[in-house]
């Protein structure tokens, strides 16, 4: 048995946490690898792009963030992640530190369960980047430039919606609901309601309500006007949208694989602890 670590490197104590669930792998008997500049005492190392080849597990250590990375890792080889949370709001992650020696019992047990979670693939047409993007939470479209609107034409399906002038549009899954769209004043959608929402970022119109889905639709953001814009898939490096292109957002065949532990808590428990809801006692 193998995992593949993916590291918050920029968080001392997620560095710190991931040498010790290297040292609890050993172990165990289980074989470990990171990537090539993450230094934490595993076995083996690789490039970013192939380190979940052949493994059977990837374990994400440091917030939410860092799963994000992870679960785009885990996607490429098909296989689980179990997410660690070393940062702050911790909203996709499974475990604490202290508990990663219980959940790796677990899964070698067999016990963990898979939470499949609907994921994201953006292609563009008219670019000089042709690599399809995929996204766990969401696809954001933006401007480039600070003091600029960028305007975005919406089409859902082969049908013209309406455009949108404003700072950007979000495509969001279930998952990133309670992300980046959810600070756009976007619905919070429980994760198992599969569908695509579409949320304007503060839009220079009336109309600035989401749009939500059927998981089977496809989206359409083509570059209007004059301001070119940029495209980024869960908060990467942002790629260039010249003037006329257009981006094409779809579910993706490769969903992400969250491992959870039995009595795992339940989305509405953390939502009401994470946004500190009222317990209504």
């Amino acid at each position: 048995m193998k995992v593949a670590l993916v590291v918050h490197t920029g968080r001392e104590s997620a560095m710190e946490a991931a040498v010790d669930i290297v040292r609890l792998c050993e172990e165990r008997g289980i074989e470990t690898r990171s990537e090539d500049e993450v230094d934490v005492g595993a076995g083996e190392r690789a490039p970013a792009e192939d380190v979940a080849d052949g493994v059977d597990l990837v374990i994400s250590v440091g917030g939410d963030g860092t799963l994000l990375r992870a679960a785009l890792v885990a996607s490429r080889g098909d296989v689980p992640v179990l997410g660690v949370n070393v940062g702050r709001l911790g909203f996709l992650t499974e475990v604490d530190p202290v508990d990663v020696a219980g959940a790796l019992d677990d899964f070698v047990a067999g016990r963990l369960w898979v939470d499949e979670r609907m994921a994201l693939e953006a292609e563009a047409e008219g670019t000089a980047w042709h690599e399809p993007q995929w996204a766990l939470n969401e696809v954001m479209v933006e401007k480039g430039a600070r003091h600029r609107v960028i305007t975005l034409a919406i089409h859902v399906g082969d049908e013209h919606v309406t455009s949108v002038s404003g700072d950007g549009v979000i495509v969001a899954t279930p998952t990133g609901s309670t992300a980046y769209s959810f600070s756009s004043r976007g619905p919070i959608v429980e994760p198992r309601a599969a569908c695509l929402v579409i949320t304007p970022v503060a839009p220079h119109m009336v109309f600035d309500r989401s749009l939500v889905l059927p998981p089977d639709e496809w989206v359409a953001l083509t570059v209007k006007g004059e301001e070119p814009g940029l495209l980024a898939a869960d908060g990467r490096r942002s790629l260039e949208l010249p003037v006329g292109c257009t981006v094409r957002i779809r579910r993706s065949e490769r969903p992400a694989r969250l491992l959870r532990r039995p009595g795992s808590e339940s989305f509405f428990a953390k939502l009401g602890r994470k946004f500190s809801l009222p317990s209504g006692e």
